[in-house]
């Protein structure tokens, strides 16, 4: 069920939500522009090479982003404010 209300003491929460949403936003186009930049040196440097211990370790960093990606997930359902 949504919740609806006018009430100002939930502004403040909302306004830090939607703050939060654009920095979590702008973290990840950091990400994908970094590996838009270096993709052509890692296929060069790593991927082919003969496969090593480096290279685990570097695929291992791959792990990261979808964690990352999972633990910003949002928590709670959508908050919506009706102007009456």
């Amino acid at each position: 069920m949504t919740f609806v209300s006018n009430d100002p003491s939930w502004w403040s929460y909302i306004y830090l939500d939607v703050f939060s949403s654009y920095w979590i936003v702008a973290a990840g186009v950091v990400v994908v522009y970094d590996w838009v930049l270096t993709v052509g040196q890692e296929i060069e440097l790593i991927w082919r090479q003969r496969r090593s211990l480096m290279t685990v370790l570097y695929l291992i960093r791959y792990i990261g982003i979808p964690f990352s990606v999972y633990v910003s997930r949002p928590k709670t359902g959508v908050l919506l404010i009706a102007h009456i």
